[in-house]
């Protein structure tokens, strides 16, 4: 079976994703309420301070995207974790710049608060930027029935049972597809449906070229001019803008996004389908949860209101201004 890794590229799109091992992770071990905090960080991304054999606490990435952790070379060396030795255990990544191979490594103990994961398998990751932090964790790592991700109070937690309410306000509802591990929302955007890799390890969103023709999302041609001239214009991508996007009763609109076809996507067999990657920038607007036993996505804004129509600009997507 392969699992895949989302790490992201400063001066990339997003996300790059990983073909390796699956983790030893039980997919819905029972367990009490795992809760520790979440900070976001310059980079835009939301992390943990945790701790890797009892080193000092590094930035973590916890990551709906990933099924595998992966580690930065010069963290596990920190941590006195020792590099692979076995050709043999060397795994392909799959990103957004083609095939990378990584090898395989134990981490003995990650502990964030009084959360600890031992002998945690992670790709040794020697060759690519981690700008997020030096390790990723898959967001499953923790078991349970339910992830929840409740970025406006700036907190995670992972339990079994139902999702948590949030006052008396019904949250807005997504089916999920899983896929390969992979959980899929169900989206529009102008009307037209999809479906969205729910990725938190990726602090921008982005939409393929399949969504963007079906929708008919018009070209933005100065911002691509402009995200161009950011990445070097080594990038296949342009930038779009969507009338409006919507997951269950919640609608953005005039959103700015990146229009790319990520080799994950391929990989899956799903590259003609109108497809859609929901980073950090569309997520932290919520409390996102996610019902894993009865795979819904449930979408709680800030303020717990009614459907709320939201206007998302490129200040928002942090796309360059």
């Amino acid at each position: 079976m392969r699992s895949l890794v989302s790490v992201a590229a400063r001066k990339g799109l997003g996300a790059a994703l990983t073909l390796a091992l699956l983790s030893a992770v039980s997919a819905f071990a029972a367990v009490e309420r795992v809760t520790f905090p979440l900070l976001f960080n310059t980079q835009g991304y939301f992390v943990v301070q945790a701790s890797i054999n009892a080193s000092p606490p590094v930035p973590v990435v916890i990551d709906t995207a990933a099924t595998m952790a992966m580690i930065d070379s010069r963290a596990a060396m920190a941590a006195g974790i020792s590099g692979p030795s076995d050709e043999e255990d060397r795994v392909s990544v799959f990103g957004l710049l083609g095939e990378r191979q990584y090898g395989q490594v134990k981490i003995p103990q990650v502990r964030a608060g009084s959360v600890s994961l031992h002998q945690v398998t992670a790709a040794y990751n020697d060759r690519e930027a981690m700008p997020g932090g030096p390790l990723v964790i898959p967001a499953t790592a923790f078991g349970g029935d339910v992830i929840d991700f409740d970025f406006p109070a700036g907190q995670f937690s992972a339990y079994s049972g139902r999702p948590k309410r949030v006052g008396t306000v019904s949250p807005a509802r997504s089916a999920l597809t899983e896929v390969d591990g992979l959980y899929f929302a169900e989206i529009s955007i102008n009307g037209v449906k999809g479906k969205a890799l729910v990725d938190t390890g990726s602090p921008v969103s982005l939409m393929n070229s399949a969504f963007a023709r079906a929708a008919g999302v018009p070209r933005n041609e100065e911002k691509t001019q402009l995200l161009q001239g950011a990445t070097g214009g080594k990038l296949l991508a342009h930038v779009a803008t969507a009338r409006q996007i919507s997951v269950g009763y919640y609608t953005f609109r005039k959103m700015d996004m990146i229009v790319a076809d990520p080799a994950l996507f391929g990989d899956l067999g799903l590259q003609q389908e109108p497809l859609m990657l929901l980073g950090i920038d569309y997520l932290s607007q919520f409390r996102m949860q996610i019902d894993r036993r009865r795979n819904v996505l449930l979408l709680t804004a800030a303020d717990a209101g009614q459907p709320i129509l939201m206007e998302f600009y490129a200040r928002d997507t942090r796309l360059p201004n």
